[in-house]
């Protein structure tokens, strides 16, 4: 009788070693593995090795986002490459968002359309929605505005917010179908509504400028919060402007309009990091600092702003040490 019950025992024991992780699973364990607890990555990362794609899935997200492990987008996409392989539809797409965003030799648009395309085929509407922007701004490829418009609104028809954005400006702009002002506002609402950041963005200039809804600056100024605090970097620059200026009721902050400039810097804005180089010569929000104003300049400059181009060039053309760059008259604030 013990024998039967060690071997049933035993039997339980490998059955619980083979059972495949659920979707609940999976996500409990790379939020603990998120949190620093080793245990549950490594139990995550047994399950991905054996094959599981759910598993594999949340690998591919814990290395995208840097969550208790170092960001890595190349352990990111092999696991998602695993996944993806299986037919996981969710990896597709973060396939695809990865060598569309990622910076240096990681980014390749032709795989990013290949895996959106993948997804989008599949019915996923994000993926939809980020193929069809591709198309329509010919990203990689061709443009091809009527192919672009068809999956948008295919992602729009399933309520997607981006999908919403991206059709309501074809219709701001009349963009490959007749403009419609109203039918563009709408769909830009719905989709700031549902916290999409770019329509955020594109709501509070409409709210500034008074196009297709009534002129409001408190709006306005709300909108373009929730548009910053989601990470939209051309929020976050001209937040930053409205600080250094004093402008819609806002009192004058250079150091909130500093914290603001870093932020859209480091996503790469151009003219954010000419206006960090020019807060950091000036000893406006931050203490001076030559050194760190020069390497906001080039940064600058290496992404297209002439401005930073022609103070770097400057220094270089004299030989110099870098010294503490002489604000010219009359340029304060973000530009």
């Amino acid at each position: 009788m013990r024998w039967k019950l060690l071997l049933c025992a035993a039997l339980c024991s490998l059955a619980a070693c083979a059972t495949t992780l659920t979707e609940h699973d999976a996500d409990t364990l790379a939020t603990q593995a998120a949190k620093g607890n080793v245990q549950a990555g490594e139990a995550l990362e047994k399950h991905a090795k054996a094959g599981e794609l759910v598993a594999q899935r949340f690998m591919g997200a814990l290395y995208s986002a840097g969550r208790g492990v170092p960001r890595n987008d190349e352990r990111a996409l092999e696991w998602f490459h695993k996944a993806a392989d299986q037919g996981d539809m969710l990896s597709m797409h973060d396939l695809g968002v990865i060598y569309q965003r990622a910076p240096g030799k990681l980014r390749d648009y032709k795989q990013a359309l290949k895996w959106y395309r993948k997804a989008a085929q599949m019915g996923y509407a994000r993926s939809q929605a980020n193929l069809g922007e591709m198309l329509t701004e010919g990203t990689g490829t061709a443009q091809d505005l009527p192919a672009g418009r068809q999956w948008i609104e295919k992602a729009a028809a399933q309520k997607e917010p981006h999908g919403e954005y991206l059709l309501g400006m074809l219709y701001l702009q009349g963009r490959g179908i007749d403009k419609d002002l109203a039918a563009g506002v709408r769909l830009i609402r719905a989709a700031a509504e549902a916290g999409d950041r770019d329509a955020e963005y594109r709501l509070a200039l409409l709210y500034g400028n008074g196009m297709g809804v009534q002129q409001d600056d408190k709006q306005a100024l709300a909108w373009l919060r929730k548009s910053a605090e989601h990470s939209q970097r051309d929020a976050e620059y001209l937040l930053a402007a409205i600080y250094a200026r004093g402008l819609y009721g806002v009192k004058r902050d250079d150091e909130a309009s500093v914290v603001w400039l870093r932020r859209s810097a480091l996503q790469g804005h151009a003219q954010a990091q000419y206006a960090l180089g020019l807060a950091y010569a000036e000893g406006r929000g931050v203490a001076k600092d030559a050194v760190e104003a020069y390497t906001w300049f080039r940064q600058a400059a290496k992404n297209g702003s002439r401005r930073a181009a022609r103070l770097v060039k400057r220094v270089e053309s004299r030989k110099e040490k870098v010294q503490p760059l002489v604000p010219l008259p009359g340029r304060t604030g973000p530009r």
